[in-house]
């Protein structure tokens, strides 16, 4: 789940919308998912994830392996948007711009998870 997909009302959360990639999965690549998109945030990612996974933590248990799989899990959610973006230049809805232009965020964000995996 993406915050983007979270509604929210008078500050409480009113409803969760989320079918794009449904699918049985790995527990592990739900949080994988939701903390790809703050890898590599500026200033400093570290207080999303902090925040992030303290709430997963309360009604959320990972295993130590799924636990220890979440770096790598997050890289694969970043790498597989370029798969999807040249899917999207393949059936001709967007031009390879919309590939390149993310390039070097992709970069960043993966560069950013391998140096904070800990």
């Amino acid at each position: 789940l993406h915050y983007d997909n979270v509604l929210v009302d008078e500050g409480k959360v009113t409803a969760l919308l989320d079918f794009e990639f449904a699918a049985f999965d790995w527990r592990a690549m739900e949080l994988a998912i939701c903390l790809s998109k703050y890898a590599g945030e500026e200033p400093d990612a570290m207080p999303y994830f902090v925040d992030f996974i303290t709430g997963f933590a309360k009604t959320g248990k990972l295993t130590k392996e799924e636990a220890e799989a979440v770096p790598d899990l997050i890289n694969l959610r970043i790498l597989s948007n370029i798969v999807y973006f040249v899917g999207r230049h393949q059936a001709q809805e967007d031009n390879i711009s919309s590939i390149t232009t993310r390039i070097q965020n992709y970069e960043k964000r993966v560069n950013w998870v391998k140096e904070n995996s800990d």
